[in-house]
């Protein structure tokens, strides 16, 4: 449905909503986190600094965070920055003109299900796929694994991977 840009994108942005928000986290460790070749996701992910959905800053102490609250930041916001969502206007069997007017055999169909799934898109925030209760989550026996952010220090733990904090 999205393209790999997109998938990596909303896999990656999903563990920075996990982190103490101004938490910086470099491309290198995420990359390792979710298998992902590095110099790729950085590639990906400097596509949305640029576009002002994360923030960069390069060194040590540097790395990726989130320009805003994750709870403000929908799916459609990181989607429409990689992928043609203009695709989804257009006729899903091809056909030039597709309109209610002059519409091909799936066209309300398509209709319905585009309508529903970009407002998914536009509802869905990064703060909800970051509280999503993940298998490796609920598995855990960590004292502290209903606490906001837990998944990424507990896979952050298993790898021996520390994201680096802001200001130290």
């Amino acid at each position: 449905m999205f393209s790999q840009a997109s998938e990596n994108a909303l896999r990656a942005l999903t563990i920075l909503a996990g982190c103490d928000q101004g938490q910086w986290v470099l491309a290198h460790d995420l990359a390792e986190l979710l298998n992902i070749k590095v110099h790729y996701l950085a590639k990906v992910l400097q596509t949305l600094a640029r576009r002002g959905v994360l923030e960069s800053h390069r060194g040590r102490q540097g790395g990726f965070r989130l320009a805003r609250p994750a709870q403000t930041i929908t799916l459609w916001d990181v989607v429409a920055e990689l992928d043609d969502v203009s695709k989804l206007e257009g006729c899903v069997m091809g056909e030039d003109t597709c309109s209610d007017e002059t519409a091909c055999p799936l066209h309300t169909l398509w209709k319905d299900l585009r309508t529903k799934f970009k407002e998914k898109l536009q509802n869905t925030t990064l703060q909800q796929l970051a509280d999503f209760p993940r298998l490796d989550q609920m598995t855990c026996s960590c004292p502290d694994r209903d606490m906001p952010g837990h998944a990424l220090m507990c896979r952050e733990r298993q790898l021996g991977i520390t994201a680096q904090k802001s200001g130290t």
